[in-house]
């Protein structure tokens, strides 16, 4: 049984490895003046390992910031990429724009326009136009770089083209043969035509073997609709591929569209992507791939004509199940983690994880099939979950053992390590998560670092608080947690952040774009006050103590004033204040003497007169015998019948080897089928995985402990979870939104209500609005999850620009198992109704101040013609300033005031033109009315019994 991972064969794995380095393996990629594709290289791997200038040092450091936000001209969705000395910057109004990298200046822009309106096909998914939304793909050594644009130039809006475009990168002139316009039939299918219209571009490209390849799913689903991989010869421009997921179907689907994240390369001629809804495969070998593709991760393999075909593929036994709830596995992109990371047996490695949750170790040269397991069960390295899902994808860091980073969905960045479970196959252990949630729309992880050496690398990732994209950020986390926790290092505003966008790093800065068209450029001035290098104490015993000289070399002339630093580390005497010249150095004793065993890292930081500059500090504590990591492992709430599993990591926290000697497992419902074998030994920093799977059959509130023992000591684990019985399920009322008639220049709201009248949490895996003339200021999050008996309310407005009909859908799914809720959306927009003073005892009513603000009073006040006491009556309302005539809180008492407030369609904007002029509203039955008979400037208005008295006697017209 082999134990490839148990030695620390680069850096000591688990929780010392912070207090290691050595020269490791990386992924091959460009130069780090480029970041040519998504993701850095074709495994999608995200780490970019040659950034000197962007250690935690650095992020920390009082001179990184921005330094420009340079404005484009259209939403921004795709990765920045850089090669040549330029900046390459694409926006969905189908523009493309070359920068400098270091100042933001805009070197060349080209037009491939017009862009697609989004209302063409009423998803909201990406308003209010389509043109270049996934990250570019550039040849660096050409410097041609290759894009696609969904462009408005067939014969009307359901007619659009999809290209593929060539440009040189130092000047944006189209390369000969291009752009290409991606159409035809499937070369698996004849009888499939690419749709232009329904089809989406959303994963990056991929560049391989001569060829661009682009992969394709739809908008918001809408039917018909296939996932493609389509490829394109980069020199020539023809067409080489087309290859459909979804053959011999009558339900089409299957599309890749993987939050962005880039197709998989892991060698001459082969391609890695994942999928979403559609026909779903049933159980056969993943070697035996079917004709639909499906909830699937695939491999496809170029023919020696070029063509792809499907050589394996893994797809969960609950894949219908994730196609009813739209809980896609392709929700997120796969990455190809690394040779040197896995075992003998099990060499190379793939993750992928989706809306469910669940994380996926899968073996890239066996990727599993469909229930090849005995029982039917996934035949999979190892699952974990599910957890929050993910709309993105994966990154890696090659440190230690090697890490894998994500972010969870209203959940956590999380850190996951690989080691090796029990029976002897590659597992990961979320070790680490940020402590704050991550909203809807936030983005992918990136990773930086020099290399795999300990405490040069950090995680970049974009925080969005929700849908909309507000308080956007972009963070950096050290890479190696701490005591289960990823340290927040820097984070600054990027304004309204984009769905699911990832940064692109490059010669010590990182980029950034936004929905408002901006690209930010992040990092320090080219020259700064002090230098120095990480500090690596490695291991030291608990209550002993190691002292190290750091050394700090001035780049220009500073003042230090303080020299500072906490436990478990401490400084020696200096000096001070002292003002250093240029090129002078300050060496500095400190002692790193740790309490407990496992990581430690804090700062040593420099108060100058300039700012304060901190360089990383990181030790391991040793002591004999065994650490778990998480030390107590919580499943929460889980369905009865229902099956989770978690990981803990069990790690040898002493300087010296020891041996397993026995275990003792947790009780049902809880199990684990990979303890370590009696008498492996486990080196000084070694780790093994152990799953643990909790499968409750009844309800109620369950604990255990796994009790690992060995010859330096033992390690119990408390194990805890709940488990209740019932059923979630989403209720959506009312099951339509009618507008009725609303006149041009006007705008109406109405609600409906998202209500889980089930027992059990529910959680939204699919929330999508409707397009122009409707609009959803405030949408629902997908991902949002909703306690039994909560109630959303979810708005939608209809704001209409010319006269018509117009029909809209919000589709809503839920993982209740009901498939998806189509909520119907009317309006009709009706030309602006004449508009006329009322006037009552000599005096017009009147908005106060020509306000506009909801709640504005509405008064009494001298005639004097402006528009601020111009009303529009359509039968119902009485409509001013784009606004409605209102009653307070809808209130039916006498003496309620009333005033301005967008309309709604409640009967508290209801009125009709009564006897003897009175203004009777529907929702009191009470008469609008001049308090007592008060006319007098600035009287606000109210209701009041009818009487027919003077007060309430109103002309209009």
């Amino acid at each position: 049984m082999p134990f490839a991972l148990l030695k620390p064969t680069r850096l000591l794995a688990g929780m010392l490895l912070a207090a290691l380095a050595s020269a490791g393996l990386s992924p091959a990629s460009p130069a780090a003046a480029d970041v040519t594709t998504v993701s850095v290289d074709n495994l999608r791997t995200g780490w970019d390992s040659h950034e000197p200038g962007l250690t935690p040092a650095d992020a920390s450091a009082p001179d990184f910031g921005q330094l420009f936000a340079t404005k484009l001209d259209g939403q921004i969705y795709a990765q920045p990429v850089v090669a040549k000395g330029v900046l390459l910057a694409v926006t969905e109004k189908d523009k493309a724009y070359g920068l400098d990298p270091v100042t933001g200046a805009i070197r060349w822009k080209r037009d491939v326009e017009p862009e697609w309106a989004a209302s063409n096909i009423g998803c909201g998914d990406l308003v209010p136009t389509v043109g270049i939304t996934s990250t570019p793909v550039v040849d660096p050594a050409t410097g041609t770089a290759y894009f696609t644009a969904k462009v408005d130039d067939g014969k009307d809006g359901d007619h659009p083209h999809w290209y593929l475009h060539a440009v040189d990168i130092t000047n944006g002139k189209e390369r000969a043969g291009f752009p290409t316009t991606i159409k035809g039939s499937a070369d698996n299918d004849e009888d499939l035509d690419f749709n232009p219209r329904t089809a989406m571009q959303r994963p990056g490209l991929l560049l391989l073997d001569g060829v661009v390849y682009a992969g394709f799913a739809s908008h918001c689903d809408k039917q018909p609709y296939v996932g493609y991989v389509v490829g394109v010869d980069a020199t020539t421009g023809k067409r080489t591929a087309m290859f459909a997921t979804e053959t011999g179907s009558s339900k089409a689907g299957a599309g890749i569209w993987q939050s962005g994240g880039g197709l998989v390369s892991d060698g001459k001629g082969q391609i890695l992507f994942a999928t979403g809804n559609g026909v779903s495969p049933s159980p056969r070998p993943g070697k035996k791939p079917p004709h639909q593709l499906a909830e699937s991760v695939v491999r496809v393999t170029v023919q020696k004509n070029r063509t792809l075909k499907a050589t394996d593929f893994f797809s969960p036994v609950n894949n219908t199940h994730l196609d009813t709830d739209d809980s896609d596995l392709g929700s997120g992109g796969p990455l190809a983690i690394p040779d040197g990371y896995g075992t003998k047996d099990h060499p190379h490695l793939l993750v992928q994880v989706g809306k469910e949750g669940r994380v996926f170790l899968l073996d890239r040269d066996d990727l599993g099939g469909n229930g090849q397991r005995s029982g039917r069960k996934d035949d999979v390295l190892q699952s974990i979950g599910p957890l929050h899902g993910v709309w993105g994808y994966p990154s890696f860091w090659g440190g230690g053992s090697g890490y894998v980073y994500m972010t969870n969905n209203r959940g956590p960045l999380s850190a996951f390590k690989l080691s090796v479970s029990g029976s002897g196959k590659p597992s990961l252990s979320r070790v680490g998560t940020s402590s704050a949630r991550f909203g809807y729309t936030s983005g992918s992880p990136m990773v930086t670092s020099t290399g795999t050496n300990a405490g040069s690398a950090l995680v970049w990732v974009v925080f969005s608080e929700g849908p909309t994209g507000d308080g956007g950020q972009l963070r950096a986390y050290d890479a190696v947690p701490v005591k289960g926790r990823l340290k927040l290092r820097y984070s600054a505003p990027i304004g309204t952040a984009t769905k699911f966008a990832v940064p692109a790093t490059t010669g010590g800065r990182v980029y950034v774009a936004n929905r408002s068209g901006q690209v930010y450029g992040f990092g320090r001035p080219s020259t700064t006050a002090l230098a120095s290098t990480p500090t690596d104490f490695g291991m030291v015993a608990v209550k002993k103590s190691v002292t190290k000289q750091v050394t700090v070399t001035a780049k220009r002339k500073v003042k230090l004033t303080k020299i500072k630093t906490k436990a478990p580390f401490s400084t020696g005497k200096v000096k001070l204040p002292v003002t250093l010249k240029a090129g002078r150095s300050l060496t500095v004793p400190v002692t790193y003497r740790p309490k407990a065993a496992g990581s430690d890292s804090g700062a040593l930081a420099f108060v100058t007169t300039t700012g304060t500059f901190a360089f990383d500090l990181h030790g391991a504590g040793t002591k004999d015998g065994l650490l778990s990591d998480p030390s107590t492992l919580d499943f929460g709430e889980v369905p009865s019948g229902g099956t989770v599993t978690l990981d803990a990591s069990i790690t040898n926290s002493g300087s010296t080897s020891t041996t397993i000697t026995g275990a003792t497992r947790p009780k049902a419902p809880f199990s684990t089928d990979a303890l370590t074998a009696t008498g492996t030994t486990l080196e000084a920093g070694g780790s093994v995985s152990v799953p643990i799977t909790f499968e409750p059959s009844r309800a109620g509130t369950f604990k255990s402990t796994l009790v690992v023992r060995s010859s330096t000591g033992d390690v119990s684990l408390p194990i805890e979870g709940t488990s209740v019985t019932g059923v979630s399920r989403l209720n959506i009322t009312p099951g339509a939104v009618q507008f009725g008639s609303v006149p041009l220049g006007t705008t109406a709201t109405k609600t409906f209500d998202i209500t889980n009248t089930g027992n059990l949490l529910l959680t939204l895996t699919k929330a999508a609005p409707p397009t122009a003339p409707f609009q959803v200021p405030d949408p629902v999050s997908e991902g949002q999850q909703i306690e039994p008996g909560d109630v959303i309310h979810q708005s939608v407005t209809f704001r209409p620009t010319r006269v018509g009909s117009f029909d809209g859908t919000y589709s809503i799914t839920g993982n209740d198992g009901k498939g998806a809720h189509l909520i119907s959306v009317h309006g009709t927009a009706v030309a602006q109704p004449v508009s006329h003073a009322i006037t009552g005892m000599g005096k017009c009513v009147d908005v106060r101040k020509s306000r506009t603000k909801n709640g504005t009073a509405v008064q009494l006040y001298t005639c004097n013609q402006t528009k601020a006491q111009a009303w529009a009556h359509d039968g119902t309302t009485f409509r001013s300033l784009g606004k409605c005539l209102d009653v307070k809180k809808s209130g039916t008492k006498n003496k309620t005031k009333v005033q301005l407030w967008g309309c709604n369609g409640t009967d508290a904007q209801d009125w009709t033109i009564g006897e003897n002029g009175s203004l009777v509203n529907a929702g009191s039955g009470r008469c609008l009315d001049i308090p007592h008979s008060a006319a007098k400037n600035k009287v606000q208005l109210q209701i009041y019994a009818c009487n027919g008295s003077e007060a309430q006697r109103w002309s209009f017209g």
